[in-house]
């Protein structure tokens, strides 16, 4: 088990560190949606201010989470080779999200056939998550044909011969962290629209079946951000 570091070195680090440090913080960090991916650059009471949180709570919270999870033995992603790491982000992530849009955009037809009328609102929540589903779906082979081989490529090259490799990757992976804060911004107005998924009462079962998967694809796609932006790009990022 991970020992959770002392509350006021929390208050030190950024939320990808805690996130790291700390896998069973994504809990929280996912129930108080906490951006730990995108905007994991800031520091824990940074970004419990930017969600109107007490920080305080949270630390107590991701404690919990922690002594709840005691006898599991999750995966630690962190300790993947970098290889076995893209695979698997190919393999469920990539995979996962060619699968699942279809099935939302399908939902999201019907609800806004039946409901659009009452609920202007899943009008302009279909075209944001159809926004969001063409660009990871052009976001997706980029990583595959151009990104991720480069970094296998670099990965499997000596020492001594990667300064080259790695400088020619640091321009695809701004533009990969570029267009993850642009499906994280997305995300954001989705959670906002759908006050964080939450069906009004009385919904019918496709309406709440519709918001269930819109938050699978969030949780997904936050772990998924979080898995190359935190662990697999500083990989190949220059030493500081």
């Amino acid at each position: 088990m991970t020992t959770l570091p002392e509350p006021q070195e929390l208050l030190q680090k950024t939320v990808a560190e805690i996130a790291l440090a700390v896998p069973q913080s994504l809990e929280v960090f996912n129930r108080y949606r906490v951006d730990y991916c995108c905007g994991g650059k800031r520091s824990l009471p940074e970004a419990c201010d930017h969600a109107g949180l007490d920080v305080q709570e949270v630390i107590h919270e991701i404690e919990i989470a922690q002594k709840n999870q005691r006898h599991l033995n999750g995966l630690r992603f962190e300790t993947l080779d970098p290889a076995l790491l893209i695979d698997f982000i190919v393999q469920h992530h990539h995979q996962y999200v060619r699968e699942a849009i279809p099935q939302v955009v399908q939902l999201l037809n019907r609800v806004a056939e039946a409901h659009g009328s009452d609920k202007p609102e899943v009008i302009q929540i279909r075209s944001i998550f159809i926004d969001l589903a063409t660009k990871l779906l052009h976001h997706l082979p980029e990583e595959e044909e151009i990104l991720f081989p480069a970094i296998k490529e670099f990965l499997e090259t000596s020492a001594e011969s990667r300064f080259a490799i790695r400088v020619s990757v640091q321009a695809p992976v701004l533009v990969m962290e570029h267009e993850h804060e642009e499906a994280g911004s997305l995300i954001q107005v989705l959670r906002l629209l759908t006050n964080n998924y939450t069906v009004h009462e009385g919904a019918c079962p496709t309406f709440k079946l519709t918001y269930t998967m819109l938050e699978e694809f969030d949780k997904d796609l936050m772990q998924h951000i979080h898995l190359e932006n935190n662990i697999l790009f500083p990989t190949v990022k220059p030493d500081i």
